[in-house]
């Protein structure tokens, strides 16, 4: 504001000094304070001077008014000030004749210890400035600050934050997490498993069967077992009895560090899964083994990706893409989730599964599944392999009917990079369909052309006793032009080829699809229209025409989709046998505290509404939540409405439930879900309402780091009351007295930067020696994490450029002995640039790439230094840029 008017220089200081108020005392160069002013973590302006009196601190009035830009004048001659603090509404006088103050409290007479009167003008205690301006100032002398704090947002501190989002809008490196620290957490022989817990109850009275009592458990565990992350799921029937128990020991990288040279990056035996062919088999779980060095979360199929994992009993499932809702499945006996074949855009795809619990849990995961130019790269190979015995179970309980799928099938596929847009992948798959074995060779090709992603695929089936042999084969092209996703495809079928992507009855099938969104100020719709054609091989042809239209604004995400098949047969009467429109719908709201999801179908070809579903939810209080389900199936005339009461406490949650039917149905039911495992802090047992053994946690010790070498030591002291985040997961409670505290919630294998979250800590000066530290979290255990927080200070220097002028506007970077890039400063109009909170360590300065490109001078290293404790400020002083190298050239 610029209105700190004291009157010139001559009203900011008194030519000498006069007698101090406090008889008694009078302000020496022992006294004499100089102490950074603070305030959620920022340093505001510059020092201010002060004294340390008998009463406490005080601090130069016309300093602090400078330091805040406050609208406040000073005149000497009539020893007053007047004003006002942070808000026009809060007036101030100040009168020295008078000995009097005036505020929004009302006038109040000064004390002998309020002001006392210096060689540089009016120090004015701290305590008494805290009255006068509504907020407190806590000197802290150990670390030279005087602390302001406020419990609302003054507008100095607005202003820092509008400054910090300017400064976040101009280009700035990538983030590489890589460079960061890591925390490797080893694996061990045996770790302690923890364990997800269900147990329900309930009674229903349904008019056909009676009174029926239904008892359910299911409990999921994870832990360590010979080296290798093991996970169990055990559930019961209906009446309490063990039905199934899954098994799985694995483990996973990312890095590729498995089985030596086999570079393996997962490798899993028990309960697995397999991958998908592109016109042979889709992906399949059961008993038995796998192993592949593929990316873990790339796709292994072109155009199209799948969705699988644990879906407890009791939960909901929505599938987003890049914010756009997709699909919703309700819980399933067989406690999975599947949405298969999900279509893929030409670029990123930003997926996220959100889980919704009955006690109100929401979980998400998310995946981003990039599809362009970027192939394998060349002259990488990637390989899977896996053989299972399909829909079985490692334990089972009792005699199991075996589906029509049923069996062991094995698969292996290699695929190879020969350039940097060109891929090429063979593999081999054996399955039972229909009760008979097929076996299918299958070859790939992937060409990247410009903006589109081509791949040509072939599979043969190989004739055995009772099956015929025959071949397909299918071109797909994806990319995008014009801002319009798009999307191709073609299929071919000859012989007797059958397989679980290619029915028995396929000859031909043609696929156009384009995609493209609409922005009309904040509010985005995609849009997405497609048209399919089928022909059979008994002559039958198929069309399909499919629009998707989607709303996406904060408050609602809605998708309809409109489709209409026709179905004509070349024997028979000329006209159409086959015809239907359906529309759907789903959508998911938040209208104030409730959160709304709904699926409804409707049949527009003379069927009307076929069915709809309806869920709200509604938190009554921190810790309790209602949830009201509605439907409603046309076919039987059937309605159906359900209540449940969750309440959680912080070692269980408890579910109590009611539904009613139109058919006459009522039921009632109690569920206990709870978690437990070993606290990471103290080695007990601890009981929680959170997914222990689904999520992965970190153990948290935060110390101040003395001597800046990263390791604690004897003598460095714990750090109470600081707080852990963790990238998106959140962030933990407190630490305690022992400077321990735990993270929970981690996704697993995704690596995830731990970091203190500064603004909370007591002592401004104290900050991370890094940026954070890197972990890659795996469920039901707990990676443990020592952070340092080390005493900070400053580099400054002043930056001139060829010429030896001052040079403005010039970004610096200060990059510590690894060789990461730790904060960056802008030089001012005098050249000057100060780097702040900066731990103590060695570091070297230079200037930014986007900078030394602008100037046309090189990058390198503009100064060397080192912060410590007996030179908490390093000065590099002047320094000059240097002009880039030129490449002579030979005269004409």
């Amino acid at each position: 504001m610029g209105l700190a008017l004291l009157g010139g220089a001559g009203l900011l200081t008194f030519s000498a000094p006069v007698a101090a108020a406090t008889p008694g005392w009078k302000p020496t160069d022992d006294d004499s304070l100089l102490l950074d002013l603070r305030s959620s973590g920022y340093r505001v302006g510059e020092a201010l001077r002060g004294y340390q009196t008998p009463s406490g601190v005080c601090v130069d009035f016309a300093d602090l008014v400078q330091a805040l830009d406050l609208p406040v004048r000073m005149d000497k001659k009539s020893r007053r000030a007047t004003g006002w603090f942070f808000a026009e509404d809060q007036k101030f006088t100040l009168d020295r004749e008078a000995d009097t103050v005036q505020n929004v409290n009302g006038v109040q007479p000064l004390s002998a210890e309020d002001i006392h009167d210096t060689a540089e003008g009016w120090c004015v205690e701290t305590t008494a400035l805290s009255r006068w301006m509504g907020v407190t100032l806590r000197p802290d002398l150990g670390n030279a600050t005087l602390i302001l704090e406020s419990e609302r947002k003054l507008p100095f501190l607005a202003a820092i934050e509008r400054k910090s989002r300017a400064a976040r809008l101009r280009p700035s490196a990538p983030f590489d997490i890589s460079l960061l620290p890591q925390a490797p957490t080893p694996y061990r022989a045996f770790r302690a498993p923890s364990v997800d817990g269900l147990i329900k109850f309930a009674l229903r009275n349904e008019p056909r069967y009676g009174t029926l009592r239904e008892t359910r458990f299911e409990f999921l565990a994870a832990g360590e077992i010979a080296g290798a992350s093991v996970d169990a799921r055990l559930a019961s029937d209906t009446v309490g009895r063990p039905a199934t128990l899954r098994l799985r020991a694995y483990r996973s990288d990312p890095q590729g560090r498995l089985l030596g040279p086999l570079h393996a990056t997962q490798v899993a035996g028990g309960d697995v899964g397999t991958f998908a062919g592109n016109l042979t088999g889709q992906s399949a779980v059961g008993r038995g083994v796998f192993i592949s060095n593929r990316p873990i979360a790339r796709p292994n199929r072109f155009a199209v990706t799948e969705f699988r994992g644990t879906l407890p009993t009791g939960w909901d499932a929505e599938l987003y893409r890049n914010g756009q809702l997709l699909a919703f499945e309700q819980g399933r006996l067989d406690g999975r989730y599947e949405f298969l074949d999900v279509d893929l855009l030409y670029g990123q795809n930003l997926f996220e599964v959100v889980l919704y619990g009955p006690q109100g849990q929401i979980r998400r995961e998310t995946s981003e599944v990039p599809v362009g130019a970027d192939n394998i790269p060349a002259g990488q190979t990637w390989y899977w392999a896996g053989i299972i015995d399909q829909g079985r179970d490692l334990i089972e309980f009792g005699n199991r009917s075996n589906p029509t799928h049923a069996g062991w099938r094995w698969g292996v596929g290699v695929e190879r990079g020969l350039d940097a847009r060109t891929g090429i992948g063979l593999a081999a798959q054996s399955l039972m369909l229909n009760g008979t074995r097929h076996t299918y060779l299958e070859s790939t090709l992937t060409r990247a052309l410009g903006p589109m992603l081509v791949e040509l695929s072939g599979a043969q089936q190989f004739a055995v006793p009772g099956v015929g042999s025959g071949r397909a084969l299918r071109a797909q092209a994806l990319g995008a032009a014009y801002g319009v996703n798009f999307k191709a495809e073609t299929l071919w079928v000859q012989g007797d080829y059958e397989s679980e992507l290619v029915t028995a009855d396929q000859r031909r099938e043609d696929l156009i699809q384009l995609e493209k969104s609409f922005h009309f100020g904040r509010l985005n719709v995609p849009v997405q229209i497609g048209l399919r054609r089928a022909e059979g091989r008994d002559g039958r042809k198929v069309t399909e025409a499919l629009t998707r239209v989607s709303i996406n604004t904060r408050p609602i995400s809605l998708t309809a989709e409109l489709s209409r098949v026709r179905t004509r047969e070349t024997y028979g009467p000329p006209g159409p046998l086959g015809n239907e429109t359906r529309l759907t719908l789903l959508a998911n709201s938040a209208i104030g505290k409730v959160r709304l999801r709904g699926e409804s179908r409707f049949g527009l070809g003379g069927g009307g509404f076929e069915a709809a579903r309806v869920v709200g939810e509604v938190s009554l209080s921190e810790r309790s939540d209602l949830r009201v389900t509605g439907d409603y199936t046309a076919e039987n005339h059937r309605a159906g409405l359900g209540v449940a009461l969750v309440r959680q406490f912080r070692q269980f949650s408890l579910r109590a439930e009611g539904d009613v039917a139109t058919d006459g149905t009522v039921g009632a039911g109690l569920s206990f879900a709870f978690s437990f495992g070993q606290d990471p802090t103290d080695g007990r047992i601890r009981f929680s309402n959170e997914k222990l053994a689904t999520n992965g946690q970190a153990a948290v010790e935060v110390f101040r780091d003395e001597n800046a070498d990263g390791r604690r030591e004897a003598g460095e002291e714990a750090v109470k009351g600081a707080i852990v985040a963790a990238g998106l997961a959140g962030k933990s409670v407190p630490t305690d007295a022992a400077g321990r505290s735990r993270v929970t919630g981690l996704r697993p294998f995704q690596p995830v930067m731990l970091s203190v979250d500064t603004s909370d800590l007591e002592d401004a000066l104290l900050q991370p020696a890094t940026k954070g530290i890197v972990i890659t979290p795996r469920p039901g255990i707990a990676s443990k994490v020592s952070i340092a927080l080390v005493p900070t200070g400053e580099v400054e220097g002043t930056l001139l450029d060829t010429n030896g002028d001052p040079r403005e506007g010039v970004d610096l970077d200060l990059v510590d002995m690894r060789g990461a890039v730790t904060t960056t400063a802008r030089s001012e109009y005098d050249g000057f640039f100060l780097f702040e909170k900066v731990p103590y360590g060695s570091y070297r300065v230079r200037l930014s790439a986007a900078s030394a490109s602008a100037l046309g001078v090189t990058q390198a290293i503009i100064g060397t230094v080192t912060v410590n404790r007996a030179e908490p400020v390093a000065r590099l002083g002047p320094t000059s840029l240097a002009p880039a190298p030129r490449i002579a050239q030979a005269a004409p």
